[in-house]
């Protein structure tokens, strides 16, 4: 069989035709790489394009994921050579529209590969869909304030992979003037984070962001030297010299260093930050991804149409330990929590915010089996949901529109009820993945044919492509998508309710939105 065969900038590449799990055909260019491997002197360096190559490279399998630690086994997996692009595309001709997928795993785990995230819907909808491998953890995001080690590599990683695609995309049917970016989680954090980029300009022209903003608590570092200073002690360096610190972890063996990052942070500081590495601002290099913190730069974002939403049960992913040890410990350093999200507000008035809070959820009760769900909605709130309705909040000045959904259904089985064990009424963290995307990894079939999963699942797909190529997700009414998702006005919170079926409403979740926003006027009195 003849093999397709494309040439990009860097040289040719070689891929394979294939199909979708019911047999659609399309063609599949894998592992490509989109940068020089950023090992040895290049590790914690901004990343450097991809030097050409002689002959033709294939491009059959997917590149290794960047080093991480393993959610479930806890044993380090991936390799630092790991910056690699896989394309599908239905043909090599034309011009179709290109969405480019940037995975979540809380900027510590994850990869672009159809393990989880397989294109076999997306691909029958006509476009051209790209995912992006990025530096993970302190690989990606060691930071020390200091031109030394300046942080967010991962994130100019996205960069460089999009300036890949604009650069290459037609070579694959693909319209590098009609770039979707989308992402989950980390990765919906992400996309925000491209959106406020002044490197970025021009290289995506829509943005999806699901459950994740750079607004929310955890998509921004803390105490960034401090860290990067216990990691050189947990080998035996002790110094506060950012030169020594960059040179010595550099001589670390890369699974040693990944390994590392987890037992750098005190039990207290799991409970209430959670990840050691994220993003920061990066004003000591000498090109910011990120000159200003995120909060000042939200109003300067990109101008391109942005589709923005989430689950009613984002929290979930805070039962992971649910003995009752776990949660007298996470009662315990409630307060804590719920101050990081209130940061910028003086101390004295932070305890009256966090008791307001507290009586919202869980009236006076503590935090306990007992009070889990109303754990789950504090934690998911806090967490993602408050967040997001900021960002939409800022954008009410943008000239591009903004879509809302918040996405509810409830499943009798679910990706988290699959891979945590864990179900709640509604839908959990990350539980719209598999309405977008077929999980090679996973035997389980969640959309069985004729199912209200199946439909749920044509209806993700038809509005996430529609918007892709139109900048509009319902731009028509049928049997299959019955209403009209109207864009967020500057006097009107529109947004869709994705359920068994779809409906249009306003103000999702308005008493929760009032209590944070009343919370915060009371800390910026």
């Amino acid at each position: 069989m003849v093999r397709p065969v494309v040439l990009v900038k860097e040289g040719s590449l070689c891929g394979t035709e294939t199909k979708t799990k019911d047999g659609f055909p399309f063609i599949s260019f894998k592992g490509i790489p989109y940068a020089e491997p950023p090992v040895g002197e290049l590790r914690f360096k901004d990343p450097q394009p991809k030097q050409p190559w002689s002959g033709v490279r294939d491009a059959l399998e997917e590149g290794p994921q960047c080093v991480q630690i393993d959610e479930f086994s806890h044993k380090v997996e991936g390799d630092e050579d790991c910056l690699y692009i896989n394309v599908a595309t239905t043909s090599l001709k034309g011009s179709r529209p290109v969405m480019v997928w940037i995975h979540g795993g809380a900027f510590l785990w994850g990869n672009g590969g159809s393990s989880i995230y397989g294109p076999d819907y997306l691909i029958k909808r006509d476009v051209v869909y790209v995912s992006i491998n990025y530096r993970l953890g302190i690989f990606g995001f060691l930071q020390l304030d200091h031109k030394a080690a300046t942080g967010n590599m991962g994130l100019k990683d996205q960069v460089l992979g999009l300036k890949w695609v604009k650069e290459n995309i037609a070579q694959f049917g693909g319209d590098p003037n009609n770039v979707t970016i989308f992402g989950e989680s980390a990765g919906g954090a992400c996309i925000h984070y491209l959106l406020l980029s002044p490197l970025t300009k021009g290289l995506f022209h829509k943005a999806i962001s699901q459950s994740g903003v750079a607004l929310n608590p955890w998509a921004r570092a803390f105490k960034t030297a401090e860290i990067a200073q216990r990691v050189a002690a947990h080998f035996g360096k002790e110094t506060t010299d950012p030169n020594e610190i960059v040179k010595f972890l550099r001589t670390v063996p890369a699974h040693e260093l990944g390994d590392a990052q987890f037992k750098i942070l005190t039990p207290e500081e799991q409970l209430v930050f959670g990840f050691p590495f994220a993003p920061s601002v990066d004003d000591k290099s000498s090109e910011p991804f990120l000159p200003r913190p995120a909060i000042e730069l939200a109003a300067e974002a990109h101008d391109v149409p942005l589709l923005i939403g989430y689950n009613s049960h984002e929290g979930v992913v805070h039962l992971l330990e649910s003995t009752d040890d776990h949660f007298s410990k996470v009662d315990q350093h409630f307060e804590a929590a719920v101050s990081r999200g209130l940061t910028g507000l003086p101390p004295s008035k932070v305890l009256d915010a966090v008791r307001q809070v507290r009586k919202f959820y869980l009236g006076d009760r503590p935090i306990s089996k007992a009070t889990a769900d109303e754990f789950v909605q504090a934690m998911g709130d806090l967490q993602f949901v408050v967040g997001i309705h900021d960002v939409v909040s800022i954008r009410t000045a943008a000239e591009s529109p903004t879509y809302l959904y918040r996405f509810s259904h409830d499943a009798e089985l679910t990706f988290g009820s699959h891979t945590f064990n864990i179900k709640v009424k509604g839908a959990g963290h990350a539980d719209e993945l598999v309405y977008l995307f077929h999980p090679h990894r996973l035997t389980v079939n969640f959309l069985r044919p004729g199912s209200v999963e199946e439909a749920v699942s044509e209806r993700f797909v038809r509005m996430w492509t529609d918007f892709a190529k139109t900048g509009d997700p319902t731009p028509q009414q049928d049997d299959l998508v019955t209403v009209k998702w109207k864009p967020v006005t500057s006097t009107t919170k529109n947004y869709l309710e994705i359920g068994a079926e779809l409906s249009a409403g306003v103000n999702p979740d308005e008493e929760m939105w009032q209590l944070w926003k009343r919370v915060r006027a009371t800390v910026k009195d």
